[in-house]
């Protein structure tokens, strides 16, 4: 009988046939899925997808990349982010933009800290 933690199908098997001619199971863990982004649910570039054990014999830049919001935003998303808390900024800091028509979008805002709309009303 197999031991108790490999009557889970959590675990991957392939037989393998030995030299002596006898064929055994081994289990090893099954791959997680890709890191996806999450405001878009595109899967993220640069972010490797190991199992656990072997993640972490990886060095920190090997893990994620070095950006800002690196392994939860994806690269547009990270882009229309800045673009998004840029134009807020110049449109409550510079009186002659005080006219623009912008629209706040709860799914970008709820990545930045929570403080900085309060910091902007001030402001202005």
């Amino acid at each position: 009988m197999t031991a108790p933690q490999y009557r889970s199908r959590s675990k991957k098997r392939s037989k393998v046939k030995l030299p002596g001619g006898k064929t055994v199971v081994h289990y090893k863990q099954k791959k997680p899925g890709k890191h996806v982004c999450g405001r878009c649910g595109k899967p993220l570039s640069g972010v490797p997808n190991a199992v656990p054990s072997e993640t972490k014999k990886l060095s920190k830049s090997e893990k994620i990349p070095e950006r800002p919001y690196a392994g939860v935003l994806c690269t547009e998303c990270t882009e229309r982010l800045f673009r998004y808390k840029t134009r807020f900024e110049v449109k409550y800091r510079y009186p002659e933009y005080a006219d623009l028509a912008l629209r706040r979008d709860l799914t970008i805002e709820r990545y930045l800290p929570t403080t900085w709309w309060d910091g902007l009303q001030k402001k202005g």
